[in-house]
């Protein structure tokens, strides 16, 4: 209930979901680079398969030579041959 309030003070106020509810922000540069801000955790890293949790579900990217270029506690950048990505929720 509380989230569906939210949802709509958002809508009604033009705020920014990524920030007021958590969400993230997937930000594709082509096939060749992925930005994530506000998410959870990395679940699995490989230069194959990078799986990443975040407030919606699972975010599954997989490619080749993939690498955690950049990385805080709000952001990461990866970069590599982005050839699929997916949630699973």
């Amino acid at each position: 209930m509380a989230k569906k309030i939210r949802n709509k003070l958002t809508d009604m106020l033009e705020l920014p979901k990524e920030v007021v509810l958590g969400l993230p922000l997937i930000s594709i540069i082509g096939s060749e680079e992925i930005s994530i801000e506000n998410y959870k955790g990395i679940i699995e890293y490989t230069s194959e398969r990078i799986r990443i949790n975040t407030s919606c579900g699972v975010l599954k990217i997989e490619g080749r030579n993939m690498v955690l270029k950049q990385i805080t506690s709000e952001n990461m950048l990866i970069t590599g041959s982005i050839l699929k990505f997916e949630y699973l929720i």
